[in-house]
């Protein structure tokens, strides 16, 4: 038995199998498009943008009275509009992508230098951001750029203390040391973070002094001091830097007679003060063996 197919029959089969090419286009596409939309929702989820952002403050007046404004800027977890316009350094590119929990600092600032009818004021412009990861409190790069074009400009990394502590401590500077630049009125002196450690509003900060010992050499007679040679001493006598939480106290000075409860003059001073608490004494003799004594903080407390 022979089966003849006719062309109407072939165009009905032609125009199926078409239709369910149609439809299962259709499927692969949309289970791609959801593959695409969940990928990149995870990658939202995953990290977040670290950008400069426009933080516009007043600095002063001009000569003619209008009030000046500058760019001072701020890192923010916030993506910009366009992300994808980033011009710049590939390697370092402008807008950074962290992980939630990550911290958006600045890494970069310049010392805008303004004129003003008050005189010239030095405003610190966040020029670059980036992400750094939470971890134990440590020193981090911050750079400072000086006198921006002009033939005195510098960059300086002054550091930043980031990170976490203990309950009640904060990640703070402990060791300071200062750099000097040429400016246009001379040497400027600038104070740059050495290390970083976790400590309270209270706390004792390295200070260093330098003395020669003459303690451990014998000066005969007819000896020419000139040609002693000494020992030198570092010593980190500390300083005590903070704040302590308390209230204002009054010591009244004069009071009303009918209201003796009434002061009517009267001196105020913080309740607390970072003072030093602990100290240890170094001793030392000078070239002519007279004996000296430097003072060690130990411990630093309100009192």
């Amino acid at each position: 038995m022979r089966i003849q197919i006719t062309r109407g029959q072939w165009a009905v089969f032609g125009g199926f199998t078409l239709v369910c090419l149609a439809n299962l286009r259709l499927a692969i596409g949309d289970q791609n498009e959801g593959n695409e939309g969940r990928t990149h929702r995870e990658e939202v989820r995953q990290h977040v943008c670290c950008a400069r952002h426009e933080k516009m403050i007043d600095v002063g007046y001009g000569i003619s009275g209008e009030i000046i404004q500058i760019d001072a800027g701020h890192c923010r977890k916030l993506c910009p509009r366009h992300v994808l316009d980033d011009p710049g350094d590939a390697s370092r590119p402008t807008v950074q992508r962290c992980f939630p929990e990550s911290h958006c600092r600045p890494r970069a600032a310049k010392l805008e230098r303004v004129s003003t009818i008050q005189g010239v004021r030095v405003i610190e412009v966040t020029e670059a951001c980036e992400c750094t990861p939470d971890s134990s409190c440590r020193r981090e790069s911050f750079t400072h750029l000086v006198h921006s074009g002009t033939p005195h400009q510098a960059v300086i990394d002054v550091g930043v203390c980031m990170g976490h502590c203990a309950k009640d401590l904060g990640c703070k500077p402990v060791r300071n040391s200062t750099v000097s630049i040429k400016g246009p009125n001379g040497d400027e002196v600038y104070q740059v973070i050495e290390k970083c450690g976790c400590a309270g509003t209270c706390h004792k900060m390295d200070h260093m002094e330098t003395v020669l010992d003459f303690s451990e050499v014998e000066i005969k007679d007819g000896t020419n001091t000139t040609d002693v040679r000494p020992v030198v001493r570092q010593i980190n006598v500390g300083q005590c830097v903070g704040t302590c939480p308390g209230n204002e106290t009054e010591m009244c000075l004069l009071r009303d007679k009918k209201e003796p409860s009434r002061c009517l003059a009267g001196l105020y001073s913080k309740q607390h003060t970072c003072t030093p608490a602990r100290f240890k004494v170094h001793e030392y003799r000078t070239r002519r063996g007279s004996k000296r004594e430097i003072i060690q903080i130990t411990q630093c407390a309100c009192v």
